[in-house]
């Protein structure tokens, strides 16, 4: 339902440039797996058919098409819940369909194998949520591939028209887990034994929800389609298939999706690297643990609302309403090493940007223009300079460690971008220092 007084033509007016050595190819497809199943869709299935959409180096682009960020049939699908969740018009995205992203439909693949790359995006989120990302990682040599769960994202339709929405009982889900306030005390409490009880706390209420169910389905979701396109199983993607190097791998993923990444780093001895946007801890399995690969986490201020409540919920750390800062507490610390040595591995590398919201380490900075939209993502400055920060940490990282190239990472990301925070855990190894034994 369009709503008169709000500013569509605000949203949409632009996307930026990819720079790189390749023009960018972009392929969806599906691949149904026979022996799993989708608990969350209207009448549980007993298959699980999932959707795939590739972004790659092409090859000779002459008369394809550029792909618009959402298709007609996308539109009013794909983005609705994501923008139901912000509270704007389910087709605030609208002008998106005329919206030319940089990737040309079916295009051929370049010559030649590369590395790849794995995306899961946010709770009810989609797909394409970081097409400015995968543009400019395809751009500059990889194969990026993003996964759609069925009923378990926002919104998808497959290749052959057919659209499946997110689960209202995920809908539901979010809203209880977002009720449950004095759960962020597992991120921000005044000692650790206070955090680690939070922490405990929180996976109980987890647990009686998709959101602490979902993980490992999501996780198999993945090996399975890297399983079949190794195996060249997927004749509608045959062509992605070919020029996919699986010594080189990478996972990715923001919010929920960040930490299905390190859950699949964790279990692929061939995965190079994880790149975790913004995500928490949904499970005991990666806190207090090593994880088996480098690691770059990417963080938003997770405390503006907070600073903003006459009172903290119960168990907060006051000081969590101060400054942002190198010590200011963030969602992913308790993951990925020893609590004992947080902080201290030199492939390990974890930033803020300051400014940004949860839901602006997105495509929405470049999307959004309506002012009641952007003041939900961020302050100006950040949504500025979003994109750039993203693109410059994440390939310089993937660079390095997924394809094995030089690189300058992270000097000439910090020289870039004088503004991001470093994290320093230094009192989360002194609290474990003092109160584990």
């Amino acid at each position: 339902m369009t709503d008169e007084s709000y500013d569509y033509n605000a949203n949409c007016r632009h996307w930026p440039d990819a720079a790189g050595p390749f023009p960018v190819g972009t392929l969806d497809f599906e691949v149904t797996d026979s022996i799993r199943s989708s608990q969350y869709a209207p009448v549980p299935t007993v298959t699980r058919r999932l959707y795939v959409r590739a972004w790659y180096p092409a090859g000779d682009v002459t008369g394809y098409p550029r792909r618009p960020y959402f298709t007609e049939a996308e539109v009013g699908i794909v983005p609705v819940m994501s923008l139901q969740l912000l509270r704007q018009p389910p087709d605030a995205l609208r002008n998106a369909v005329g919206l030319p992203s940089n990737a040309y439909a079916e295009a051929p693949p370049a010559d030649g194998l590369f590395p790849v790359v794995v995306f899961n995006h946010g709770y009810l989120s989609y797909p394409a949520q970081h097409t400015a990302l995968f543009e400019h990682l395809a751009a500059n040599g990889y194969v990026v591939l993003s996964l759609g769960h069925p009923w378990e994202s926002g919104g998808i339709v497959y290749p052959n028209g057919d659209a499946v929405v997110g689960s209202r009982r995920i809908l539901e889900d979010m809203m209880q887990i977002g009720r449950a306030l004095g759960a962020m005390a597992s991120y921000a409490a005044p000692t650790l034994t206070a955090q680690l009880d939070a922490f405990r706390e929180y996976v109980k209420i987890l647990r009686t929800t998709s959101a602490g169910r979902l993980a490992p389905v999501w996780r198999d979701d993945v090996y399975f389609v890297l399983d079949r396109l190794e195996e060249n199983a997927i004749p509608s993607a045959s062509s992605v298939a070919g020029m996919i190097d699986h010594e080189r791998r990478g996972y990715m993923g923001k919010s929920f999706g960040a930490y299905i990444a390190g859950m699949l780093a964790q279990g692929d001895p061939r995965s190079r690297g994880v790149v975790h946007l913004d995500g928490g801890l949904w499970s005991y399995e990666l806190a207090d643990t090593e994880l088996r690969t480098p690691f770059l986490t990417l963080g938003s201020d997770v405390w503006e609302d907070f600073r903003k409540m006459p009172e903290l919920p119960l168990g907060m750390d006051p000081s969590v309403r101060e400054p942002l800062g190198p010590q200011t507490p963030a969602a992913a610390d308790l993951a990925y090493e020893r609590l004992a040595r947080a902080g201290l591995r030199s492939d390990g590398f974890r930033f803020v940007v300051p400014g940004i919201r949860h839901s602006g380490v997105s495509d929405l900075p470049e999307l959004a223009g309506a002012p009641v939209l952007r003041a939900k993502l961020g302050t100006e400055a950040a949504l500025t300079a979003f994109t750039a920060i993203q693109n410059d940490l994440v390939s310089g990282f993937l660079h390095r460690y997924v394809k094995g190239a030089p690189s300058d990472f992270p000097a000439r990301a910090l020289a870039t971008h004088p503004e991001l925070i470093v994290q320093d855990l230094s009192w989360l190894r002194e609290r474990a220092r003092t109160e584990l034994h």
